[in-house]
């Protein structure tokens, strides 16, 4: 960037942002789209070098590039946003700029509802990405309940009932059983080697109390509720700047990417539990009138 040091302002806002108590997670983010940012610099032509020579219509021509040009969801472009005006608040209080131009720049509308059903492929990835950096303790169970939510489409009550004798990771062809209450017969749900790898992993880690079988379980060794579930899920929602997120929008992800690759309507109803195919028609709605 000119005789702009990219590596040092990087790390300094790297510093910055840990120094404010920020989660590990937020870091990593917040420094991963500050350095997407000085790469659409560098690769703009009409665009000056140096980030402190820019103004907020030129901010805002980044977020357009990130919407209309990368196709980023509104949720990915306002993070995207935030970090800027992070990073140029930084910036003024070290002298570098007078000026935040980011400020002026406008987030785009986005509504719960739309959350729930338009997470894109990156933010799924961010998502992961923000499960991977954070909570080093429980990093092996926070991974497999993103990779049964997101690979299985499990509803959350399925989730905090899910047993060890329902993850059968050593079948033929591994499965989970979904059940909705102990006395509920429950679904068959294959797995792909990614969510076996996660649900392997943190089995050889599992603590729980005496006589618990419950397959996910808390720092005492007790099954895990759904209000931790719903106080994980969004801990990391905030870290990955994706607030608003929801169980209901991950299993939507699991749904869509089932149909595009088997293009069974009722393989996906039989998977998601839905009894009339109806349901499912007007779940994957979205993604079938894009086709």
């Amino acid at each position: 960037m000119g005789t702009i040091n990219r590596d040092g302002l990087l790390e300094q806002f790297k510093a910055h942002l840990s120094d404010s108590g920020l989660a590990p997670a937020t870091v990593v983010n917040y420094s991963a789209d500050l350095r997407a940012f000085f790469r659409w610099c560098e690769e703009t032509n009409d665009v000056v070098s140096s980030p402190f020579c820019l103004d907020s219509s030129e901010i805002q021509a980044f977020c357009s590039y990130l919407r209309d040009t990368k196709k980023q969801a509104p949720a990915t472009v306002n993070r995207r946003l935030q970090a800027l005006r992070k990073f140029y608040s930084l910036a003024i209080t070290q002298g570098w700029t007078l000026t935040n131009p980011a400020e002026d720049a406008s987030l785009l509308s986005e509504s719960a509802s739309e959350r729930s059903r338009s997470l894109a492929p990156e933010d799924v990835a961010h998502l992961l990405d923000t499960v991977r950096h954070s909570r080093p303790r429980w990093a092996a169970r926070d991974w497999a309940i993103f990779q049964v939510l997101l690979g299985a489409g499990l509803k959350l009550g399925e989730l905090t009932e899910l047993r060890i004798c329902d993850v059968r990771l050593d079948a033929g062809e591994p499965y989970l059983l979904a059940r909705s209450s102990p006395g509920d017969p429950g679904r068959t749900i294959p797995v792909e080697a990614e969510v076996c790898d996660a649900l392997d992993s943190y089995l050889s880690k599992r603590q729980a109390a005496e006589g618990v079988d419950h397959f996910f379980v808390n720092r005492d060794g007790n099954p895990l509720s759904t209000r931790s579930v719903q106080r994980l899920l969004h801990y990391y929602a905030q870290a990955a700047d994706l607030d608003g997120l929801t169980t209901q929008a991950l299993r939507f992800v699991y749904a869509q990417k089932l149909y595009e690759s088997c293009g069974d309507l009722k393989m996906v109803a039989q998977y998601l539990g839905h009894r009339h195919l109806a349901t499912t028609i007007r779940y994957l709605r979205p993604t079938l009138s894009s086709e």
